[in-house]
């Protein structure tokens, strides 16, 4: 019996071949029969495509999760966890990824994916082992991720750096065709309801942060502000066109109605000629008259420096929704359950500090 991927080993596997470019993941339109006469793999990690020194390898003692087609199909290697695949899987359930060196591997897609995560997350909730916004945080987190331009680091998620600049795998579009076709299967729920808070094309877990920070509801932690566009490019007028420097620009954030960019300069934005291109970006930004609100991680991994970086934008915002909207706005940052929900919003998307052993993992 062929060996199948299903979450976390799934997951794994997506965020390692987003990673390196010797992997390809190939969708398949329709979910593959099973091939009963394939054989299944005999290590582990072949079914991840690692070489055992890799970072996405597993540990000796950690498990594989498959899917197997039947109950009787399961296996009782120790190294295994099983589960049963759902005969009721839309179409666009599954990719096959590939890699020089190994067999290629079919594993759920990264639609499922998301569903499972939402599964395990609601169970741990129902558990008593997590907080319900926590959990909702970290599967929008992870919606966002996989719709975005970076991916987390496969075996250690909440602890390694991610990588960046890469092509979304999945978009909010595409999750949303693939759950309204999906029926009664553990998660969807959840992972709709996560998917009203998505957004496409962000770059980094930070930028996804100041994203959530503005536009998820108070109660997670956001001031329920419009949704910007992420990472795509200004349309410039021809006269704009003979101001600027730049032949296109991609801001981070861009609220078109409020003619704001938010942008987040990382450690790579270090150095004077990082230094040098920030400066010209402003200038380009200020002669097409659009507000430009730049953030580091010293200004905004803090409760107090957040509320600052949100002020400013509240303003910028108010000249155009008037003053009762802006008013509204400052009464829910300045109250004491918004900024308590805010604190844990930061808590569970900032890299761990010393003092959070006990904080919830990143979904994995």
């Amino acid at each position: 019996m062929e060996t199948r991927l299903t979450y976390p080993a799934s997951l794994r596997l997506i965020r390692a071949a987003r990673r390196d470019p010797s992997f390809a993941i190939t969708r398949l339109d329709e979910n593959p029969a099973w091939r009963e006469d394939a054989p299944s793999c005999v290590d582990p990690n072949d079914a991840l495509l690692a070489w055992s020194s890799e970072s996405h390898a597993l540990r000796d003692d950690s498990k594989l999760s498959i899917l197997v087609p039947r109950e009787g199909d399961r296996s009782y290697d120790r190294r295994l966890c099983n589960r049963i695949c759902e005969k009721n899987l839309p179409a666009g359930s599954f990719v096959v990824v590939s890699r020089p060196g190994f067999s290629p591997i079919v594993t759920e897609s990264p639609e499922l994916c998301v569903i499972r995560a939402a599964a395990d997350l609601a169970l741990k909730v129902r558990q008593g082992l997590l907080d319900k916004d926590i959990a909702l945080i970290r599967l929008i987190e992870l919606v966002d991720e996989l719709c975005g331009r970076y991916s987390r680091h496969p075996s250690c998620p909440r602890n390694e750096s991610p990588a960046y600049d890469l092509d979304p795998i999945t978009s909010v579009e595409r999750l949303g065709s693939y759950f309204q076709d999906a029926r009664q299967i553990s998660g969807l729920r959840f992972a709709r309801q996560a998917l009203n808070y998505a957004l496409d094309n962000l770059g980094s877990p930070m930028e996804t942060l100041l994203e959530m920070a503005c536009c998820l509801p108070p109660h997670l932690g956001g001031l329920n502000l419009p949704k910007p566009v992420a990472n795509q490019p200004l349309v410039f007028s021809d006269h704009e066109r003979e101001l600027v420097s730049h032949v296109t620009l991609r801001p981070d954030s861009y609220w078109e109605r409020y003619r704001i960019v938010g942008e987040y300069n990382g450690h790579d934005h270090d150095g004077w000629n990082a230094s040098a291109e920030d400066d010209r970006r402003v200038s380009d930004y200020q002669a097409c008259s659009i507000k430009v609100f730049p953030a580091r991680y010293e200004n905004v991994s803090t409760g107090k420096g957040l509320d600052e970086y949100l002020r400013k934008l509240i303003d910028a915002m108010t000249v155009v929704e008037g003053p009762r909207w802006g008013q509204r706005v400052r009464a829910t940052l300045a109250s004491g359950t918004y900024q308590q929900a805010r604190q844990v919003l930061l808590d569970t998307m900032l890299p761990p500090r010393m003092s959070d052993a006990n904080l919830p993992l990143i979904v994995e």
